[in-house]
């Protein structure tokens, strides 16, 4: 049975960095190997490496280009008709 995903979206802690330029020592920022892997899987895997953001799992058509950086966060996009089960089909990053 095909779960829907949630439309939520994570209290932000602002900063002005995505990606490496996020600075956890020892930590992950960024996935790239998680594309095409499953959104949950991918979730999962994230918030293992780095327990200091939360991945959230959005379909794709809401795809959006959030012009707040958070520094607590990282946006996974699926396809519209299988979230949150699908392939993740953008580059995941902190921010």
């Amino acid at each position: 049975m095909q779960k829907k995903c949630p439309i939520a979206d994570p209290i932000c802690d602002f900063c002005s960095c995505t990606g490496r330029g996020c600075q956890y020592p020892g930590l992950k920022v960024e996935w790239p190997e998680l594309i095409g892997v499953s959104g949950i899987e991918a979730k999962k895997k994230i918030e293992s490496d780095n327990p200091y953001v939360t991945a959230f799992i959005y379909p794709q058509d809401l795809f959006l280009l959030p012009a707040i950086c958070c520094c607590n966060r990282v946006l996974l996009y699926v396809p519209n008709d299988n979230c949150p089960n699908g392939l993740v089909t953008n580059r995941p990053i902190v921010g």
